[in-house]
Parts: C-alpha cells; structure tokens; sequence
C-alpha cells in the first residue's frame, strides 16, 4: 500500500499542546482534526477522515496514558439516559485485560433480541460463575439443562421441592453398559429413555 502524503498540512501549537488538519497517521489514514497533548504523543484525540481500512474512515479515537473519564446527566430527567452508547453497525467491546470489569446500578437489564440462532447470552469463565441473590428465578420455554462433570449438589435447607409431569431418574448402575436398566413397562430389560440417553453419552468415543 502506498504512502498517503498530505500537503496542506497545518499545526497550531505549543510546548504544551498542537492542533492539526490534515495529519497522517501511520496506517495511512488522514485526520481531519487531531488535539494531542505535548507531554506525551500517546495522549491525543482526533477525528479522521478517508484511508486505511474502512472501519477506520471517519471514525473517532481518544487515546491516553492515564484514565478516561466520562462523568454528564447532572440535568437529565430519570426516564432519560444519562449517557447513550449506539453501535448502528458492528459490535461494542469493553475489554480490561489486565483489570476487572465493574457494572453497578440500582437495576441492571441485559437483554438479547436476536432471533433464530442470534438472541443468545453467554457467560463464559475460566474458574467460576457466582450469583447472589434473595430470590434466583429461571424459566425456560423450551429446555432448561445443568450439567457438571464431577458434581451437582441441589441444597434446600428448609425445604426442597421437585415437581415433574414424568420424572425419570438414572444412576450409574442403571445406566451402565451391561447393566439391565430399572424397570420400563415397554421393554423391562433395557431401562427408561432417559436412562439409555445417559447410556450412550457416557460411552467413550
């Protein structure tokens, strides 16, 4: 890819700080507009305008050693949001690599609106998922599945309840390969379904 030069560009500056038109960054993309600080060329905003690649046109970047701080809606009424975050297109990522992610809020809505295979929510963590709460509620319309490898404890210190239209329940003597199965009122000698399901998904590959 060839140099992208611009000669009409202009700075206004001092030892303290520059603004220029028309600066070129190094990945051939032309600012429209770039402040930066003069103590340090890693702390600066610009406006860009056309080159490099098409997410970069046009686009806004706020860069800095030090903390970014957004704090506004001192006047905004309480149905309003305070700050709006819009992607029209693309995704937002909030990344802290070498820090922690902190969300607080008297509510806090995560909702997906996808349809099809898309309106998933995933949790995905290397050690564990805490949740603490008064009251947890699920509902599932379809499925609801908790698995683990090693252990499922279900604890109700007062009470524990479990309802099913039809329950079946397999162990691993009952799902096991030369095991016979319970008792199944179709075929007595092979077990329930659930107990066959468990049966084969346990089998080495």
């Amino acid at each position: 890819m060839s140099e992208n030069k611009n000669y009409h560009t202009i700075r206004y500056g001092t030892a303290e700080g520059e603004i220029k038109f028309g600066h070129v960054h190094t990945d051939n993309v032309r600012s429209a507009v770039m402040l930066r600080s003069g103590h340090t060329y890693k702390h600066y905003m610009t406006m860009d305008g056309p080159g490099g690649k098409d997410f970069r046109t046009h686009s806004t970047t706020f860069r800095g050693p030090g903390s970014f701080q957004v704090k506004h809606g001192d006047g905004v009424p309480k149905e309003e949001p305070g700050i709006y975050l819009d992607a029209v297109s693309g995704d937002i990522i909030i990344r802290a690599a070498k820090g922690r992610i902190r969300m607080e809020a008297i509510d806090v809505d995560i909702k997906a609106t996808g349809s099809g295979e898309r309106g998933n929510i995933v949790l995905d963590a290397n050690e564990k998922v805490i949740i603490n709460a008064q009251t947890i509620a699920c509902n599932a319309k379809a499925a609801a599945r908790f698995f683990s490898e090693k252990t499922v404890e279900i604890v109700g210190n007062n009470v524990l309840n479990m309802y099913g239209g039809f329950v079946d329940m397999a162990d691993g003597s009952s799902t096991a390969k030369i095991g016979k199965g319970s008792k199944n009122p179709l075929d007595p000698n092979k077990g329930t379904l659930w107990e066959k399901k468990i049966m084969i998904e346990s089998l080495p590959l």
